[in-house]
């Protein structure tokens, strides 16, 4: 569980487009480097294996962004008529 602190950092993170942006970038840079290579393994079944591997991991990391964006909410903000 997130304490409010963490919470009011996610929502600052998530309501800057471009962090959030570049954020992603290096995930995904991440995830294509580990991305298996179909002519270097001959072994289908190892292939495959990691294949599944990077298929899971793509979608771990696409529902943590799904994720992230659940902080981005708008805060209510009172304002007070200063009439004298």
């Amino acid at each position: 569980m997130l304490n409010d602190l963490l919470k009011d950092t996610l929502q600052i993170l998530v309501h800057n487009d471009v962090l959030m942006k570049a954020v992603r970038e290096v995930f995904n840079e991440r995830i294509e480097k580990n991305k298996p290579n179909i002519l270097e393994i001959s072994d289908n079944i190892l292939l495959g294996e990691q294949y599944r591997a990077y298929y899971i991991s793509k979608n771990i990391i696409e529902q943590a962004f799904i994720d992230l964006m659940s902080y981005k909410v708008n805060k209510i903000q009172v304002k007070f008529n200063k009439e004298k």
